[in-house]
C-alpha cells in the first residue's frame, strides 16, 4: 500500500484527510494510486518526463553554462479541486483578468489612476511596456489582457492564496544574465498591510 507509511507532515493534504481516509472528491484517484506499485509510478512518471522533452515542452535557465534543456516540472499524480473549490477560484481570476484589462485601459484612455494618485505617473509613462502609440486605441472587444498567469498557493489551512513574485537578473560585466534573486510575496497580506498603513496615516494626521 503505497499510503502505509506516508505522513503529509505539518501542510495541507489535498488527496486524504488526518486519519489517512482519502478526501470525497479524491476517492476515485486514492483507490486508483493504491493499485499501482512504487515502482509503477516512478516508471510511469519517468514515461511522461521522456515525452515532455521529445515534445519540446522545455526551458532554458538563464546562466547555465552548459545549456541544458530542462523540462517543466510535472508530476504524475494530477491535483484534484473539488467542484466547490473551483467555483470560487474561476471567480477569483476572471475577477482579476477584468482588473487586469480594466487598468490597461485606463492606462491609454483616462488615465485616472494616474489623476487619482494611485499610482505615481512616471512609473507608467517611463515603463519600458508602455506604448505611447496605444494611447487612444479601441482593441476589439475591448481587450487587452489576452493571456495572463496567476499564482495560486494553499496554506496549511487549506485555503488559496494568491503570490505575487518579484525578480531581478544578477549579471556578469559582459552582461550575460548569471542568476534571479526575488522575493514571493502573499497578495491579501500586502493588501492588508497596505490598508493598515493608510489607515495609520489617517489617524495621525487627524491628530
Amino acid at each position: 500500500m503505497l499510503f502505509d507509511r506516508y505522513d503529509h507532515e505539518d501542510f495541507f493534504d489535498e488527496l486524504l484527510l488526518a486519519d489517512g481516509r482519502p478526501r470525497p472528491e479524491a476517492e476515485l484517484l486514492v483507490g486508483k494510486l493504491q493499485s499501482f506499485s512504487a515502482d509503477d509510478l516512478r516508471r510511469r512518471q519517468l514515461t511522461a518526463e521522456r515525452l515532455l522533452l521529445q515534445m519540446g515542452i522545455t526551458f532554458n535557465v538563464y546562466g547555465d553554462s552548459a545549456g541544458t534543456e530542462r523540462i517543466f516540472p510535472f508530476d504524475i499524480v494530477p491535483r484534484i479541486v473539488a467542484a466547490s473549490e473551483w467555483t470560487r477560484i474561476e471567480r477569483g481570476l476572471k475577477q482579476r483578468v477584468r482588473a487586469l484589462n480594466a487598468f490597461i485601459d485606463d492606462i491609454y484612455h483616462e488615465q485616472h489612476i494616474i489623476k487619482d494618485g494611485v499610482v505615481p505617473a512616471e512609473i507608467i509613462l517611463t515603463a519600458k511596456s508602455f506604448r505611447q502609440a496605444c494611447v487612444g486605441l479601441h482593441p476589439p472587444r475591448g481587450i487587452w489582457c489576452h493571456i495572463t498567469g496567476t499564482d495560486l498557493v494553499r496554506d496549511r489551512d487549506g485555503h488559496y492564496r494568491r503570490m505575487q513574485g518579484r525578480a531581478r537578473p544578477i549579471r556578469a560585466a559582459s552582461g550575460e544574465v548569471i542568476r534571479w534573486i526575488g522575493t514571493w510575496t502573499d497578495v491579501e497580506d500586502d493588501r492588508l498591510l497596505r490598508d493598515q498603513l493608510k489607515s495609520s496615516q489617517r489617524q495621525l494626521s487627524e491628530r
